[in-house]
């Protein structure tokens, strides 16, 4: 018997869903971190994923992938620029990484 979907497994397809159309538009789609990732993730909670630039998106850009990933997982989505974080940020963050 298949266990159910989680807000996790949910939010790893809609990444790899999006990842053509996204590195289309210069952006690497790389994972999911904080609350989904650990599974901590209440009924409010958006979705945190990290990703690089690969090309030169615009904001025009990275706004309409939020706005495709909000539209398939049905709650707020935060795009969170692994290069523009600080090193110790990223160490914190890092850890829950879970790759898409």
């Amino acid at each position: 018997m298949d266990r159910p979907q989680t807000l996790l497994d949910q939010a790893l397809a809609a990444v790899r869903e999006e990842r053509p159309t996204a590195r289309a538009l210069g952006v690497e789609l790389i994972g999911i971190v904080g609350s989904v990732a650990r599974g901590e993730a209440r009924a409010d909670s958006d979705v945190d994923i990290v990703y690089d630039v690969v090309g030169r998106p615009t904001l025009f850009d990275l706004g309409a992938i939020v706005v495709e990933l909000e539209d398939r997982l049905g709650r707020p989505v935060d795009l969170i620029g692994r290069e523009a974080m600080k090193p110790d940020r990223w160490a914190y963050m890092g850890r829950d990484l879970v790759v898409a």
